[in-house]
């Protein structure tokens, strides 16, 4: 099997020759290994066009069709895609027990379908963070719904008032702004928009995340203008500007979610640094109720907090354990939509407690489900302690 590089790049230059795929994270459903009756990958009715192409959604009855799946270094194969109209949704069947892939591996991993012809689908996998991060910041996608169904030539596709209410808090800009002025402007863009007077964490910090990504495409689309209509000429330049402009994608999203929970504990009056310092160099990402009492000895270090924020956490959950010696339990707040069995006792283990927000928590394994913590169940740990 090719390596992940190999496999990345095979995806991306996939993706753009087509132009439009879809894409989501592995649910333990998805995988088949929560025992449920439907086997088969669920498909979002908003991808109906990727994988029914004109035919109407029936009313009535079964829709279904035969496909071949194309999967590198592996032989091509046959599967079904079917649609019930009872249960409102469809499925593609007849892959897992076709592909090479451990299913029990793939909670949480994101899956891409790539149309190449009316029958023919290219299938990828990514299931380490670098992998992900860098595939769905090329494309610039936001998977705060667990799936997004891509089309090169869509524009943004927002309410005008919506629009109109992002063009107005981000008018003026000629540059970037620095990212935590981004996550402040889809904070307010979203709680203004909707009316809303009061923070619910475990949902707005799904929606802020959301939001920031049309904010952000809003903003590239004003200042990078002038580069998208004029030729760069030469090859070197138009390198270096996309690799820049990558680059300013994985930037902003590595900060979004740190931006988003200071904001919220800020709001609840909760005592914090972000970033902490506990030993040497090391800096977690929250440290509550602060660092100068995590420097005294004196202080009862039952009453330390260390929290650490990722956006994903499949392969970075480590670098929590050793952020702090003087905390053994320590929490890890994540956007991360499904992990494995094996991964989930590993942290089990380490004595890592995962902070998931609550509409996310279906997406893991049954077993699990109920040992997650949501957003505000920490926030009613820490007030405790503290307020």
């Amino acid at each position: 099997m090719q390596n992940n590089l190999e496999n990345l790049t095979s995806a991306i230059e996939a993706a753009r020759q087509s132009g439009r795929f879809f894409c989501k994270f592995l649910s333990p459903n998805d995988s088949g290994v929560n025992g449920s009756h439907q086997d088969g990958v669920y498909l979002s009715i908003k991808s109906w066009d990727i994988f029914f192409n004109d035919i109407p959604i029936p009313q009535t009855g079964i829709e279904d069709r035969h496909v071949k799946i194309h999967i590198d270094d592996w032989k091509e194969f046959d599967s079904r895609i079917v649609y019930y109209t009872s249960k409102k949704e469809f499925r593609i069947t007849r892959f897992w027990s076709n592909a090479p892939y451990d299913r029990n591996e793939t909670v949480g991993a994101l899956i891409i379908f790539i149309p190449l012809s009316e029958e023919d689908y290219k299938i990828h996998i990514f299931n380490t963070e670098d992998e992900i991060e860098e595939f769905t910041q090329t494309f610039n996608l936001s998977l705060a719904d667990n799936f997004n169904v891509y089309h090169e030539d869509d524009e943004i596709v927002v309410e005008e008032t919506f629009e109109d209410k992002v063009h107005e808090l981000v008018a003026g800009y000629q540059d970037f702004p620095q990212t935590s002025v981004m996550a402040e402007i889809s904070r307010r863009v979203f709680m203004d928009y909707h009316n809303k007077k009061k923070i619910q964490p475990d949902k707005d910090l799904i929606n802020w995340v959301d939001t920031e990504y049309t904010v952000f495409r809003l903003i590239e689309l004003e200042v990078y203008k002038d580069k998208l209509v004029k030729p760069f000429g030469e090859l070197q330049p138009l390198l270096d500007f996309a690799s820049s402009a990558l680059n300013r994608r994985k930037s902003r999203a590595g900060r979004s979610l740190e931006h988003h929970v200071n904001y919220i504990f800020t709001d609840i009056g909760l005592p914090f640094d972000n970033p902490g310092r506990t030993e040497g160099s090391k800096k977690p990402d929250f440290l509550l109720p602060s660092t100068d009492d995590y420097q005294n000895p004196d202080f009862e270090e039952n009453n330390l907090i260390l929290l650490g924020a990722k956006t994903t956490c499949k392969d970075r959950w480590r670098q929590v354990l050793n952020e702090g010696e003087r905390v053994t339990h320590k929490y890890l707040l994540t956007l991360q939509q499904g992990i494995s069995e094996n991964q989930l006792e590993e942290m089990e283990n380490a004595n890592l407690q995962l902070v998931v927000p609550k509409p996310y928590h279906k997406q893991y394994p049954k077993s699990y489900q109920s040992k997650l913590w949501a957003v505000s169940q920490f926030i009613d740990f820490a007030r405790e302690k503290y307020i």
